[in-house]
């Protein structure tokens, strides 16, 4: 999906950068937490977050990851009083931050900027539905597949062995996402495995099979383009 900031005329960045103010988060530090007041939105210029809600005490599922030119808190924002969920920085990350009384008086002023945003939002929302449809549809194996499906379309390059990741995926980040035990995803991939679906070297994965993953999905029957983590 498009970085918000990315949909903007240069003169629109700079109206919203010029009403903003710059912060550092570091690494594994917190943006915002869920159930907090939602007064602000951001916009990412370096690093990456990752917005997740808790299910329980030692389970997360992650609703989306942002990177640069993206932004987070939008749901908060333009959807409530709190943020309903949280927001982390997996990187050490520079983000502009804007209150809620100026981002609405930026809307409000200027349509182009407003449709850009609107288009954003609901893309945003179509693709996490989807997400959540699959963490929930199709049981734990499924869950286990979107990740994979999401990552070979985020770092995949198709070889004449399949399509390889080349970005790391360690079992507990994908227990992570979908709020699956670490050890049930390890029982999953190992299986997977066993009938030559997919294969390793360390952290680096080659899907072998991805129609196997996509068939368990029902890729065919979905429409949603943005189809990413």
């Amino acid at each position: 999906m498009e970085p918000i900031l990315e949909r903007l005329s240069p003169q629109e960045y700079d109206i919203l950068i010029d009403a903003s103010n710059e912060i550092h988060i570091p690494k594994n530090s917190f943006v915002f937490r869920e159930g907090t007041s939602a007064e602000h939105i951001y916009f990412l210029i370096q690093g990456k977050v990752r917005v997740y809600k808790k299910i329980e005490s030692n389970k997360e599922l992650t609703i989306f990851t942002r990177g640069m030119y993206d932004g987070i808190g939008e749901i908060g924002v333009f959807g409530g009083v709190n943020y309903s969920n949280s927001a982390k920085a997996l990187q050490d990350s520079v983000l502009y931050v804007i209150d809620r009384k100026t981002i609405e008086e930026i809307l409000s002023q200027n349509g182009r900027i407003s449709l850009h945003f609107t288009r954003w939002i609901a893309e945003s929302l179509e693709a996490s539905k989807a997400k959540i449809r699959d963490y929930i549809a199709f049981g734990s194996e499924g869950a286990v597949a979107s990740v994979f499906v999401r990552f070979s379309n985020m770092y995949g390059v198709v070889t004449p062995d399949g399509v390889r990741i080349t970005e790391p995926v360690m079992i507990q980040d994908i227990s992570k996402h979908i709020a699956i035990s670490r050890e049930t995803v390890s029982r999953i991939v190992n299986k997977w495995k066993e009938q030559d679906i997919v294969d390793n070297e360390n952290k680096f994965f080659l899907i072998k099979n991805m129609a196997y993953l996509k068939n368990l999905l029902m890729c065919d029957h979905c429409s949603v383009e943005n189809c990413v983590l």
